[in-house]
This record gives C-alpha cells, structure tokens and sequence, in this order.
C-alpha cells in the first residue's frame, strides 16, 4: 500500500503543479494508472497478458504498414508476464525495413528491457517498453550503429497503440491530385510523392517496375514516378525497340499512352500503378473516352504496343 500512497502523492502534485508538456502529462498519468494498478495487485499476482497482439503507430493496420510504412509490435504475454515479440519497422518511399527479433523477458513494474545486437542493419541498443493503461511507449536506449553501416535501422520513441481494420474504401472512390509540372519545388514533388505512394506499392506490378529501373535503366532516382516509361507521344518507335523489353514494360506502355489522357483503369492493378505516377490524373472513364484525343506519334506506337502486349 505505501506504493499506492507514493502513487496517490504523485499524482496530486502533478495536479498543483501542472505540466507544461501536455504529452508528458498524459505518458505520466498513464505511468501513474500502471503504477497504481501494479501496486494494488502486487500480492495477487498482476498478469500483463492482455497486452498479447498488434500495436502500431496511429493503429495503423498491417497492410497499412507495408503500403504505407510504420512501426509495429507484435506480442504474446503468458500469464506469468513472461513477453516474446518482434518490432518491425519500414520506411515508405524506400520499402526497407529493419526489425528486432526473439524479443524476450520478464514484465516488471509495468516495464520491459532488452539487449539486442541486430535490426537488420547491425545496429544494436536496448528495446525499452512501458505498458500504460491504454498505450504501449517504445524506446531505443544505447543505440549504437554499425560500424560502416547505414541510416537505417530502428531508433527513436513511438507511442503505439491497438492496430485498427481499415475501412473499405467505396467502389466508385477516385482520388484527385494535382498533376506533376516542371514548376514543382523538390518539396512540391516528395509531397506528391508521399500522398501517392500507397498506390505504387499496392500495384502488383511494383516491385518489377522497381527492379527494371534500377536494374535494366540503371536509374535510382525518382524518375519512376514522376515520367513515363516511354515517349510514346513524342516521337515514332520501331517494333525491333520493344522486343526486348519485358512483358510487364510492353503492357504498361501501351496503356500509359491512355493514362496520359486521364483514362481511368478499372484493373486495379493498373489503377494503382498510373495512380503512384504523379504525372497521371484520373479524369476521363472508359464509357466517355475517345481515342481521338491521341496524336499522330501515339497512334503509330499504340498499333505496334497493342501488337506485341501478351501480357495477362
């Protein structure tokens, strides 16, 4: 009981005094309701083992995670308070994720710390969880990075708390954006970016898109989201300089041809993938699209292109 007074003492100076960090006041209460319900349960045994499942960053979903990135603790706590988990983190523009592993040991005083040598990327550090009354708070303590490593990797603090289901999205809901345009600011365009970068990823066509850049153009910039992947209304290609061009490629350029014009894709792959580009504008369907609106070059490249997609 002297734990529940000393509890009791604290939380009312915090009262008089007041706080001028509002989200340390609330992280303190939470620390206090913890501490408060440890104490009081001290002599029966306290089980943490409701706090076993998904926690995130703003709830994000799982899937929400990997299209969007984010950060997220998967648990299970047996009724002994003994906790295993993983903490899983990726970033969004550039998919790379880092995670801890084999997370282990023992709840107490509402707390948990482990030493872990390795996130993916060599960094090692101390995983520090608090459980408060309705959060989880995440912290990297002693991060030290590899040595020769990268950026990458998991460091900071994160409040997480229950993941949520995302809501269905309405059949007939087309998002708007702006076009890209050469006037953009860098600041302009990674915002465009960002808005758009849930469809990229969600196309089943991205990670071969990303591979043929990188790997066949050999470019690792943002040229993939911000220009088509051919200038198939600028000037006349010849059959000979598609036929070695994969599938996939062939497939998406002839249907850029149309999503230069606003065309929107019913696939959803499709959908997606033109969506990701910050050049393409969902403005025309299908029913009201007339090929008329191609010009001289177009026309000539959509023949050869239609002649050669045998892509499904």
């Amino acid at each position: 009981m002297k734990k529940v007074k000393c509890a009791i003492i604290l939380l009312s100076f915090v009262i008089v005094t007041g706080c001028s960090n509002r989200n340390s006041e609330q992280q303190e209460d939470s620390s206090i309701q913890v501490e408060e319900q440890y104490a009081d349960n001290e002599n029966d045994g306290i089980s943490f083992d409701e706090y076993s499942g998904f926690w995130s960053y703003e709830g994000k979903s799982h899937e929400r995670i990997f299209a969007e990135g984010g950060i997220e603790l998967t648990c299970t706590i047996t009724e002994d308070n003994q906790f295993s988990g993983t903490l899983f983190s990726q970033q969004e523009l550039t998919q790379r994720f880092a995670s801890i592993e084999g997370i282990s040991g023992k709840i107490e005083q509402a707390e948990l710390y482990f030493d872990y040598t390795d996130d993916e990327w060599g960094n090692s550090g101390t995983l520090y969880i608090q459980f408060l009354s309705d959060s989880l708070y995440v912290e990297i303590l002693n991060y030290k990075n590899a040595e020769g490593g990268s950026d990458y990797g998991i460091n900071g603090s994160f409040t997480l708390i229950r993941e949520k289901e995302d809501e269905d999205m309405e059949d007939d809901h087309i998002a708007v954006y702006p076009s890209y345009n050469s006037s953009w600011t860098e600041e302009e365009i990674l915002n465009a970016i960002n808005e758009r970068i849930q469809y990229y990823k969600a196309s089943a066509y991205h990670s071969e898109v990303i591979d043929y850049w990188e790997n066949v153009r050999e470019v690792t910039d943002i040229s993939n989201v911000i220009e088509p992947l051919f200038e198939t209304d600028k000037k006349y290609y010849t059959k000979e300089e598609f036929e070695d061009e994969p599938m996939l490629i062939i497939h998406l350029a002839k249907n850029e041809i149309y999503a230069r014009h606003g065309y929107i894709f019913t696939n959803e792959d499709l959908y997606n993938y033109f969506m990701g580009c910050i050049w393409y504008s969902p403005v025309c369907s299908g029913a009201d699209f007339s090929e008329d609106v191609f010009n001289e070059y177009e026309k000539a490249n959509l023949e050869i292109l239609a002649g050669l997609d045998t892509y499904k």
